[in-house]
């Protein structure tokens, strides 16, 4: 199964909303529920950013990782938090992760990190319960972007700008491999 899909995306925003509820009970108590909810956060934007490449490097995951530590320091409050993971999601999806033009980029990814915000603000609540369901919420919407058409994944550094080109070069280093 592809992991930039809509629905691996789907199942990562189950998978999320399900982890939420040991994560706080175990590991709530030992750091407190504030810093469990602010690591618990960054870790899903991460993981978030890893599935959903098209491409597979721990250094960029890792950048986005001390990008995201980063905000959880500068935030003063769990929605300042979400609010600054969402943008970071959105910019490196949008910016380095896929290509669509900037004005239609732009465009969806506030609307999809708008929705997502205010759909998981709605279901937010005092109870463990709800925050699953605003993480569901959040990340549900997320998985809409794997539905919008126009939107492909960026090129790789290295390969040739022609498509014949690139092909033709692919094809002969595999051919090059299987020699005897």
């Amino acid at each position: 199964m592809r992991h930039d899909s809509f629905a691996s995306s789907v199942l990562f925003a189950a998978l999320a909303a399900a982890g939420w509820l040991p994560w706080i009970l175990l590991i709530g108590p030992i750091i407190g529920s504030e810093a469990a909810r602010a690591f618990y956060l960054i870790g899903l934007s991460v993981l978030y950013v890893a599935i959903v490449s098209p491409r597979r490097r721990l250094t960029f995951v890792a950048a986005v990782g001390v990008i995201a530590t980063t905000l959880a320091f500068v935030a003063h409050s769990t929605v300042e938090l979400c609010i600054s993971l969402a943008v970071l999601i959105g910019i490196v999806r949008s910016a380095l992760l896929y290509r669509a033009k900037a004005a239609r980029a732009v465009v969806t990814e506030m609307a999809l990190l708008l929705g997502g915000l205010l759909f998981a603000r709605h279901l937010a609540g005092p109870s463990l319960l709800s925050t699953a369901f605003a993480i569901w919420a959040f990340f549900l919407v997320q998985s809409v972007f794997f539905l919008i058409g126009g939107v492909r994944p960026q090129r790789s550094v290295g390969t040739h700008p022609d498509p014949f080109e690139e092909a033709y070069r692919r094809a002969v280093v595999l051919l090059e491999r299987t020699e005897i």
